[in-house]
């Protein structure tokens, strides 16, 4: 916010140094940007935190600047001139429909007041902070919010229909001309002015074109009034229109500002463009101006700085802020003024005290001592999956988490219903939310081999989401992979990591069908799904223009986190040799391995200890329809070495076994 400091003079008698002010301001939590010259002024750029909406104004900078130099601050109270005869409630009526949307609304009508150039002084303030004057109306109205930081507008009081005011919701389909020209459709829920007829403002954010002051204004209808800021803030970023008045309401105002700006303002409008004053103001809702009342505790200061400052001290830091500080044996009481809002809480006001007193005055260790906390499970196996991963081949990628419209349909799980799409006003295109990460890695292998990279083999851990169908918003974690066009290599890193995390459950692939995935498998692990494996989609591939259909898998994060083992499982190492056996055995096309797998170990052959695929075989002279598959059985004896004799009778009994239950025949 620019400053001017002709403009701070009048309220922080005596000279002024830019550079002076700068530096307090900044230490006290206000950093100033820029100090620039504007014709005879001196104009400094004040960054204005969001908490601190009471110095979104020259009065507000000043009182902070009286604070933190403990120097005097000069405030005159505005005076109302003499009013008319007229009441005030005579000429308008005012009418709120949205209480918890507008907690007060004020009106003053001014008659035969004459259009004409604000004063050259009142020009040259506004012009040094950055406004471009109007008229003297106008002007004033822009001067009084930069002064005091309550908004006001003022209205061509003849063009309310029905001379009535009603602070109401947008109706379906309404629509507004905005003062700078633009016609905008209202939304439900977004406050508007309205007269008896029609929207005549946008609540906080802008008035409409219809109702502005013009050279032809006779009569105006001041407003002053507090808006809900989550209200004005939603309409502004929905409508793309912003303006100092709503950069105030979001951020909240003193809700005693209205009465008191609404006065200050008639006030000058009657000294820059004369007419007459009606009498009174009318009133709707509420200022909700109780005071605000907080205790500050001496032992509580001293545990949160880290140095113990004097009851004196803390006491005249805090009267310096306006909080009529009372000392209570070990502790303050403070009333909080009815502009400082962003103090609530007993810490605000330790915070207060470092500020006025300096923070350079609290010491600053040389020492610190930091506790190392051991890693949290979920992040360690979450460490562990990368160890896998990467170790496999594969480089861990970070996508968005939006999703491109042309590829928002495919990889859908079965409960999604549709899928949260940011607000318009936000992001236009590709605006859905991800309900599969394994798009986003497409994208980046695409992007890969268009530089020249081919092959990329990519894993990303994140959330995706959507809408189950009652609408409710869904967010999980998933770990997706994107391989290479050899679907045993994926399988074999996933079989890799999960036997990793833990060598007790059994992994199994389920063949099933899973949109987006040309030929897929579900993952199913200790016998719960917790994945799908398998050939992206052609059409998927095609839409991309991949030069290469690739292997993908997408598992859910959350079974891996609760079923990862931490605790080492220890085993002496083996004190006699294995003996391999490779067994070649012909089945019919359609037997899977699972089933062979389960066949071989029900038979229990005696010290079997594993097996192992090695490779299948299709062709001459194999009959047609059926396939060689072949296993290496691993024997060992815990006791002894084990004789030829030994483990031929286990091998024969496998064989005997898959002869009788699956018809197979041993291939020599």
């Amino acid at each position: 916010m620019k400053i001017s400091l002709e403009w701070l003079n009048e309220f922080l008698p005596g000279p002024l140094d830019a550079q002076q002010l700068a530096d307090a301001l900044t230490h006290g939590g206000l950093p100033v940007e820029v100090i620039e010259h504007v014709g005879d002024d001196t104009v400094i750029d004040v960054e204005v935190t969001s908490n601190r909406p009471d110095c979104l104004s020259v009065i507000g900078v000043a009182r902070e600047l009286s604070a933190l130099l403990n120097r005097p601050f000069a405030l005159t109270a505005a005076q109302s001139a003499v009013p008319g005869g007229i009441e005030t409630s005579n000429a308008i009526k005012v009418q709120i429909d949205a209480l918890n949307l507008c907690s007060h609304y004020t009106a003053r009508v001014i008659k035969n007041v004459k259009i004409a150039p604000s004063p050259g002084w009142m020009q040259r303030r506004l012009i040094a902070i950055g406004l471009r004057p109007v008229n003297n109306v106008v002007d004033v109205t822009n001067y009084v919010l930069f002064e005091m930081g309550q908004p006001l507008h003022a209205f061509d009081y003849d063009k309310i229909q029905g001379h009535q005011i009603i602070v109401r919701n947008a109706r379906p389909g309404e629509t507004l001309t905005s003062i700078d020209g633009h016609s905008r459709r209202l939304e439900p829920d977004m406050l508007v002015i309205a007269d008896a007829k029609r929207a005549v403002a946008l609540a906080g954010v802008m008035g409409g074109l219809d109702t502005e002051v013009s050279n032809a204004t006779t009569n105006v209808l001041l407003e002053s009034a507090r808006f809900d800021p989550l209200s004005v803030r939603k309409t502004a970023r929905a409508l793309a229109m912003k303006s100092d008045s709503s950069y105030r309401f979001e951020r909240g105002i003193d809700p005693t500002l209205p009465l008191r700006a609404s006065i200050r303002a008639a006030q000058s409008i009657l000294e820059t463009a004369g007419g007459t004053l009606l009498s009174g103001v009318v009133e709707a809702g509420k200022a909700d101006t109780g005071p605000k009342k907080l205790s500050l505790r001496l032992a509580r200061l001293k545990q949160i700085l880290g140095v113990e400052f004097s009851a004196t001290q803390a006491t005249d830091a805090l009267k310096r802020l306006r909080l009529e500080p009372i000392q209570n044996g070990d502790r303050i009481d403070v009333t909080v003024p009815s502009d400082r809002l962003d103090i609530n809480i007993e810490v605000d006001l330790v915070e207060e005290v470092a500020r006025v007193i300096g923070y350079d005055k609290i010491p600053v260790r040389d020492e610190i001592s930091i506790r190392v906390a051991p890693p949290e499970p979920a992040q360690k196996t979450i460490e562990e999956i990368r160890t896998v991963l990467c170790g496999g081949g594969y480089f861990e990628a970070i996508t968005f988490s939006f999703i491109s419209d042309s590829l928002a349909g495919d990889f859908l799980p079965p409960a999604a219903h549709s899928l949260p799409r940011a607000d318009s006003a936000v992001r236009k295109a590709d605006a859905m939310l991800r309900p599969s990460i394994i798009p986003g890695l497409l994208e980046s292998v695409r992007h890969n081999e268009s530089v020249g990279t081919s092959g990329a083999k990519l894993f990303e851990t994140g959330s995706v989401f959507f809408n189950d169908p009652a609408g409710k918003l869904v967010e999980r974690r998933e770990l997706a992979l994107v391989g290479s066009s050899d679907l045993r290599e994926l399988r074999g890193v996933i079989e890799a990591l999960l036997k990793r995390l833990n060598a007790n459950k059994k992994l199994q692939i389920v063949p099933d069908q899973h949109r987006g995935f040309g030929s897929a498998g579900r993952i199913e692990w200790d016998g719960k799904t917790i994945g799908t494996i398998g050939k992206v989609d052609q059409a998927v591939a095609d839409k991309l223009s991949l030069r290469e259909v690739p292997a993908a898998a997408e598992i859910e994060l959350l079974p891996l986190l609760e079923n990862a083992q931490h605790v080492p499982q220890l085993r002496a190492l083996p004190r006699f040799p294995s003996v391999r056996r490779d067994l070649s055995l012909v089945v019919p096309e359609s037997l899977a391995f699972e089933k062979l797998e389960q066949l071989i170990r029900s038979v229990r052959p005696e010290h079997l200890e594993d097996l192992e695929y090695v490779t299948t075989y299709r062709g001459k002279p194999l009959e047609k329809g059926t396939k060689s598959v072949t296993v290496s059985l691993i024997f060992r004896s815990p006791t002894t070495t084990l004789t030829s004799e030994q483990v031929e009778s286990s091998v024969k009994a496998v064989i005997d076994a898959a002869m009788g239950q699956l018809g197979a025949t041993l291939r020599v």
